[in-house]
């Protein structure tokens, strides 16, 4: 369904490197600990707590890409329900391009 697993598609941003390899990522040092994405998707999006105790290193990521029609809404969902813009999508599926600007996150689309 998704061609990304075959290709790696190229990020226009640094990931955080707990994410799953794909499309879908959260960009690195942009994601504070709103953590509403992962409420959305909570199956795809996790946190990373951070070890010092300080949260200042806490942030969200993709721990799964998205394969089913269920899980692309659900990621699309994660995408609009982040407030700082940290979540991206650089794959080229044009359905989930089009999902995308549907929601009004044209801005998260990588090309």
């Amino acid at each position: 369904m998704l061609g990304y697993h075959l290709v790696m598609p190229t990020r226009k941003f640094e990931a955080y490197p707990e994410n799953a390899a794909g499309p879908f990522y959260v960009q690195n040092d942009s994601c504070i600990t709103y953590r509403a994405p992962e409420s959305v998707a909570h199956d795809l999006v996790g946190f990373h707590e951070d070890p010092s105790g300080t949260g200042a290193k806490s942030h969200c990521y993709f721990v799964k890409q998205p394969e089913t029609i269920g899980e692309i809404d659900r990621a699309v969902k994660a995408v609009t329900a982040n407030c700082c813009g940290s979540f991206r999508y650089a794959g080229s599926d044009p359905e989930v391009i089009e999902r995308l600007r549907r929601a009004h996150c044209e801005d998260a689309i990588d090309h």
